[in-house]
């Protein structure tokens, strides 16, 4: 057995930089915390290679005095706390005072900074975690940081890092949780030689307008009350995923179940197992929220998480009781970057993606050519409808059964396995719309949308871009043709729904699941939903439709769609 023995100061500081920095953005989250504690309105961030090259922030904060920006690299050298009391009363985004010390343990650093009353700045060269070189810099007030090359001496960290792209998607996605909550501050974000991300100060409806669309930012319900403050998503659009929900504390992004929970019980049955769109803020006394339990201070824990769940619940239940149907405030529809040229088609960065449609089809193929007729239904007689939700049939014999049927499910059922077959064909009929629909998307939606484009066609859809989104970083693109099935129907939302499902298991095995749960997301659409009565014929075409599949006894989602009842318990019961 070795012997114990203390760690060298450099191997220490290495260990101790994986609980803080974990990959590009973990060091882009650190350093916009820093900007925002120094009091900076204006906060800029260039990114090289997904920021595994450069990551480079530079603000107009209050800056920081030679003799500190000396100490700022050493662990647990800090201005936020200095007693065990102040950890009960944290406002401010950092505090441990290790950002810096981690960060330069594992790349280049380079820092620029300048107090207002100060003639020349300060710059500090780190490499490695060694010895900082100070001297004098003539720079502007407030601070900038170069970190480069990130991992570069800790090569089994550095292999686990994804493509630039993939890296990059991190980045964007903690500027925009940090940007969401600071909509009185100017940001930019620039990635190589790519459009800049530019928001302006502005309200948080007008921020979310420049990150997330015009779309989504003037529909969005407005909750204010002196604990909780935010905008949030009617039920629709929903989201299959959390992806669109952003929960802040005291202006601090978290990740905390509770609250997620609290959100959908506050939608109550208008959202079924889906997510809205939503950003919320909880101000919380420090006291009451310990966020010292996590290396990212992205969890946290509260001392009444009860109170906490009901705050959110109730916020957004009053809130969604109050919505009217008055236009949102105006907001600006400025676009968030200049033009520039459109891709030249849609299919250009999917090349990579597998496996292949023909492979899945195939797949698929010999689950479908499987089906057989049910004729369990063929020979029932429709009698009626219950609260234009549930067919009522029956057989036709005296020692009969009475079937009351879930018509939503049972029509959904149908267009299921429908269009798995056609899928499997390769047959997925077409109608071109009259008028094209816009879909405005953001980055990260785009890249989905590209990913999944060659699924997307064989299952009827026809997407064309169309130049940059207002929404920033991202691009518009024209449904030009739809699935027959869909053509009365608005598919914006539904496009970015199955373009996420479709493209979050590129090259997994289990791309199969994805598609099937892909057609029963279209299928879905196209069937009547929520009460509507029924002619006869149409009644019996769904009855006869389930004679058609092999399964009729659920929906494509498990759920059951009949009820059988004999005609044996209706006696029975009845005392005859």
């Amino acid at each position: 057995m070795s012997r114990i023995r203390i760690l060298d100061k450099s191997l220490a500081s290495k260990i101790a930089a994986g609980e803080v920095v974990e990959r590009p953005e973990s060091v882009l989250k650190e350093l916009l915390e820093n900007s925002l504690d120094a009091g900076a309105t204006s906060i800029s961030v260039t990114v090289t290679e997904g920021g595994k090259r450069l990551i480079k922030v530079i603000d107009n904060g209050s800056g920081i005095a030679r003799e500190d920006a000396e100490l700022a690299f050493l662990r647990h050298a800090t201005s936020k706390i200095s007693i065990e009391e102040d950890l009960e009363n944290i406002m401010t985004m950092g505090f441990r005072g290790e950002a810096l010390a981690s960060i330069s343990a594992v790349s280049v650093v380079t820092l620029r900074t300048r107090r207002p009353e100060e003639i020349v700045g300060t710059k500090i060269l780190s490499e490695g975690g060694s010895e900082p070189v100070v001297s004098d810099e003539g720079c502007p007030e407030g601070t900038s940081i170069e970190v480069k090359d990130i991992f570069y001496n800790t090569p089994a960290r550095l292999k686990f890092l994804r493509g630039a792209e993939a890296e990059y998607g991190r980045i964007l996605e903690t500027f925009k949780k940090i940007a969401l909550v600071n909509p009185d501050k100017r940001f930019r974000l620039v990635h190589g030689s790519g459009r800049p991300i530019e928001t302006a100060p502005g309200t948080l409806r007008q921020r979310i307008a420049d990150l997330y669309g015009a779309e989504t930012a003037k529909n969005l319900i407005e909750i204010e009350t002196p604990d909780l403050r935010g905008l949030i998503g009617s039920h629709e659009p929903s989201y299959p995923t959390a992806k669109f929900v952003n929960t802040y504390v005291n202006g601090r992004w978290v990740r905390d179940r509770s609250i997620n929970r609290a959100i959908i019980e506050g939608y109550g049955q208008l959202l079924s197992g889906r997510y809205p769109f939503a950003v919320l803020d909880l101000a919380v006394p420090p006291q009451d929220v310990d966020v010292n339990i996590h290396p990212a201070k992205s969890e946290v824990r509260f001392r009444n998480q009860a109170w906490i769940f009901d705050l959110v619940r109730y916020g957004i239940r009053d809130a969604l009781a109050k919505a009217s149907a008055a236009p949102a405030a105006a907001y600006s529809k400025r676009p968030a970057f200049s033009a520039a040229a459109r891709p030249s088609s849609l299919g250009e960065s999917t090349t990579d993606y597998s496996p292949s449609v023909e492979a899945v089809q195939l797949e698929l193929r010999e689950e479908a050519d499987e089906a057989v007729i049910n004729p369990e239904f063929l020979d029932l007689q429709v009698i009626g409808q219950l609260w234009g939700e549930f067919i009522v049939a029956q057989t036709p014999e005296r020692a009969g059964v009475a079937y009351i049927i879930d018509q939503h499910g049972a029509a959904e059922r149908c267009a299921f396995e429908e269009l798995k077959i056609r899928f499997c064909a390769g047959s997925i009929r077409s109608q071109a719309l009259l008028l094209p629909e816009r879909i405005e998307t953001t980055p990260e939606e785009k890249e989905e949308v590209l990913k999944a484009s060659e699924y997307l066609s064989r299952m009827g859809f026809e997407l064309m871009p169309f130049g940059p989104s207002i929404v920033a970083g991202g691009e518009t693109f024209l449904i030009k043709s739809v699935p027959d099935i869909l053509s009365s129907r608005s598919s914006t939302g539904l496009i970015k729904d199955l373009a996420q499902e479709l493209s979050a298991f590129g090259g997994s095995s289990r791309i199969e699941e994805r598609i099937e749960s892909a057609l029963m997301r279209i299928a879905c659409h196209s069937v009547i939903r929520g009460p509507r009565p029924l002619a006869r014929e149409e009644a019996a075409a769904i009855l006869k439709g389930l004679s058609k599949i092999d399964f009729a006894g659920h929906c494509p989602h498990g759920r059951p769609i009949i009820k059988r009842i004999k005609r044996s318990e209706l006696e029975a019961f009845f005392l005859r």
